[in-house]
């Protein structure tokens, strides 16, 4: 589906007039909240987080594609944005609007050439989720098996590519204006990685080759790509009976019951990056079930990276210095991952890095060793020269599965819990080279 110019334009021109009215309600906010009391101040800042999380969360409805998946990830991010943000942007994550199921059997059809009715035994045609560049409906097969059909938006495609054009000129417009924000290589990253999402038979051999990697994880399932039932826009996979693990402490659930939920979402993630070398890299709340015999199982391998064992192993020596709260290990970890900052102080590198990889949060004594400081100043200061793609995405994992174990209740942190994965990455070059 293409584009013609007045529309274009007219989402353009959307989301510059957004992006200013943003920027300029924050500036009135900091204005006025210098006149007032600390409490009254706290107010203010309250509610204006409140109606710009409110038009994000209205922006991305409307607009869909790539925002409605921008919008996913700061929703996740409970640990480092401001809670308004979290409540609305959550939404985005089960309470996408569907489109009309004419539309999605339309493109089953045109990608099979056979009508919905030969391919399935059922169809259901309300959606068990709609994303933001595919809807799934529940069906079965002429055989009795119960499985789920993905099923990519018509004109996904074209507003992908037009939406990171968009990101490209507004970032490097606030990149020209503000270097100490500059986010180029975070866009550039994006432009890489979702396009990607867009072909689903890549997806389909990226889920089998997890699920056989994942296999020895007892806590964990990956569905099965069911063969022949696969095209670039339309993906069949089995279907997992269980629940979205969604909010604080999932349904309810104990904080005991929490904790293991989280240890065993961390350990699937520290298999696929340091063990395997071969990650999800969009572990949002509702791309992960809660089965019935409570084992958790992974969806959604449209965005998964592959890294080289250099940055494997560089990220597992990462892992351990921020599990040791060691600051200098932590600075040369990130140095042979090629991030550089423009400033050789520790501590300023150090907060800088928050910014990635979010604050220390809970844990037993998470946070000693780290200096906690005001972005925006250490930005003045230390702007970022060099972001590289690989630690943008494990950034974006570790900060997500920050928000998950927050909103699970685990003492520990993210980087607590990979060091084994980390030790084991580490030491099996160690053993090869001894062989």
């Amino acid at each position: 589906m293409a584009f013609d110019t007045p529309r274009r334009l007219s989402r353009s021109a959307r989301v510059a007039s957004a992006g200013a009215r943003i920027y300029i309600g924050y500036k009135r906010t900091q204005r006025s909240a210098r006149k007032l009391s600390p409490e009254a101040a706290a107010v203010a800042w309250e509610r204006r987080h409140e109606e710009v999380a409110e038009r994000l969360y209205r922006l991305a409805i409307d607009l869909k594609g790539l925002y409605i998946k921008t919008g996913q990830f700061v929703g996740t991010r409970s640990d480092i944005v401001p809670a308004a943000y979290s409540r609305s942007l959550s939404r985005l994550q089960d309470q996408v609007p569907p489109r009309p199921v004419t539309v999605i059997r339309t493109t089953i059809e045109r990608e099979f050439g056979r009508p919905v009715t030969s391919l399935f035994a059922t169809f259901d045609d309300t959606p068990l989720a709609a994303a933001s560049l595919a809807q799934v409906h529940r069906a079965t097969l002429p055989g009795g098996r119960e499985v789920v059909v993905k099923v990519q938006y018509p004109e996904v495609d074209a507003l992908v590519r037009l939406d990171i054009r968009n990101l490209r000129t507004i970032i490097g417009l606030v990149a020209r204006r503000e270097p100490r924000f500059d986010y180029r290589a975070v866009v550039a990253e994006i432009g890489k990685q979702v396009p990607l999402e867009l072909d689903f038979v890549r997806e389909a051999e990226m889920t089998r080759r997890v699920r056989v990697n994942l296999a020895p994880l007892p806590g964990i399932v990956v569905p099965e790509v069911i063969d022949g039932l696969v095209t670039r826009r339309v993906l069949v996979t089995a279907y997992l009976p269980g629940r979205r693990l969604l909010g604080p402490v999932a349904a309810g659930e104990s904080l005991a019951t929490g904790a293991a939920l989280a240890r065993a979402i961390t350990d699937a993630f520290g298999h696929q990056i340091l063990v395997d070398g071969l990650f999800q890299a969009d572990p949002h709340p509702g791309n992960l079930l809660v089965l019935p015999d409570g084992r958790v199982g992974l969806l959604d391998f449209g965005l998964t990276k592959e890294l080289p064992d250099a940055v494997r192993l560089s990220f597992a020596r990462l892992v351990i210095a921020a599990a040791d709260r060691n600051p200098a290990a932590v600075l040369a970890a990130f140095a042979e991952l090629g991030l550089r900052t423009g400033s050789d102080h520790p501590d300023d590198a150090l907060a800088l890095m928050h910014l990635f990889l979010g604050p220390p949060g809970a844990g037993r004594g998470s946070g000693a060793g780290f200096v906690s400081r005001d972005p925006e100043k250490l930005l003045d200061r230390s702007p970022l020269e060099a972001i590289p793609g690989d630690l943008i995405l494990l950034g974006r994992v570790v900060g997500l599965l920050r928000g998950v174990c927050a909103s699970l209740g685990s003492p520990l942190t993210p980087m607590q819990m990979l060091r084994p994965f980390a030790e084991r990455a580490l030491a099996e070059p160690l053993a090869a080279a001894g062989a």
